[in-house]
């Protein structure tokens, strides 16, 4: 960084900038010099020196200490934030140092765990430290909108996204069913399509894209669905539906869980499958921080699904 600047040739020093403002507040020679941990004398040159470089007198001496001359008091603006700026360069460059550099913001639209957060997190930490994630929840219905407003800069969502002005990745093909609680699943063999629709469900509106889904099949069979609660948190319907209240479409991963421990049990004609992907604007693609995170959620997406997960990985990867 340089250290001076140039005025009327010469060159004036940060630091008699500092000394400038220093003796500007404390209004004495004598004290500013203690506060800098200079001699007065040598505090006195810098101050010379510096308005021999502005041209200006600075201050007017007298026995009630130093004051102000009407140039002094223009000049000690100018200082300030000159003195500022270079002190918002130091704590950036030192945080950029310290790995707190540019943001990104992710869109979750589910679970944090379903969607390998902690994994991507580390990878973008070990591969890219100057990159900061940030992750804020957020609905498949509502990611285009989001990207467009700022409000995030990648976005999970299910389904396809057909946005001129944004760029969808698929990560991978996610099944659904349909869980009936144990309760009232004694039949559920025997159970139709018009069975199921008027039991109790558990509604996450058509927004959702899993039950945007079912109302298309629902619709197909003419048997609309006899919804009792609505929400908009998977966690709030896996809640509901453990405490048999109500029937619900749910992931595979979360769903299993409850019919190991006798819980639900899975309509088989309700099965479905939906993509889950990434999409961010295109015209932020070119920046070097969408790239690496849309690069760190890919390799993590591609290792859980060679490991196995339950989910097809999707045959393409850009």
């Amino acid at each position: 960084m340089e250290r001076s600047i140039a005025s009327n040739g010469r060159k004036m020093e940060f630091y008699q900038l500092q000394s400038f403002v220093v003796i500007a507040q404390t209004q004495n020679l004598t004290r500013a010099a203690e506060s800098l941990n200079l001699s007065q004398s040598a505090l006195s040159s810098q101050l010379k020196a510096l308005e021999e470089d502005l041209g200006v007198l600075l201050f007017k001496r007298g026995a009630r200490g130093m004051r102000l001359t009407l140039q002094g008091e223009q000049m000690l603006e100018e200082a300030t934030r000159v003195l500022g700026s270079v002190r918002q360069l130091r704590e950036q460059a030192h945080a950029l140092h310290q790995g707190a550099g540019e943001e990104v913001t992710l869109g979750l639209n589910a679970s944090p765990a379903f969607l390998r957060i902690a994994a991507i997190a580390r990878r973008l930490t070990m591969l890219h430290g100057e990159i900061c994630p940030v992750f804020q929840t957020s609905q498949s219905a509502n990611t285009a909108k989001m990207l467009r407003q700022g409000q995030i800069d990648i976005g999970f969502h299910y389904g396809r996204m057909n946005e001129g002005d944004i760029v969808h990745q698929v990560l991978a093909q996610v099944r659904v069913c349909v869980v009936i609680p144990a309760r009232m699943a004694d039949e559920i063999d025997s159970m139709n399509w018009a069975d199921v629709a008027g039991l109790p469900w558990i509604w996450v509106g058509n927004d959702c894209p899993f039950y945007a889904m079912l109302m298309e099949r629902l619709e197909r069979h003419q048997t609309p669905p006899n919804r009792v609660i609505t929400t908009v948190d998977e966690q709030i319907v896996r809640e509901l539906v453990a405490d048999g209240q109500g029937v619900a479409m749910m992931r595979e991963d979360e769903a299993m869980p409850l019919v190991r421990r006798g819980r639900v049990k899975i309509w088989e004609p309700g099965w479905l499958t939906l993509p889950v992907g990434i999409a961010w604007l295109s015209k932020n693609a070119g920046q070097a921080r969408i790239r690496s995170a849309v690069s760190a959620v890919q390799e993590v997406w591609t290792t859980v699904s060679e490991e196995g997960s339950g989910m097809e990985a999707c045959p393409y990867w850009q």
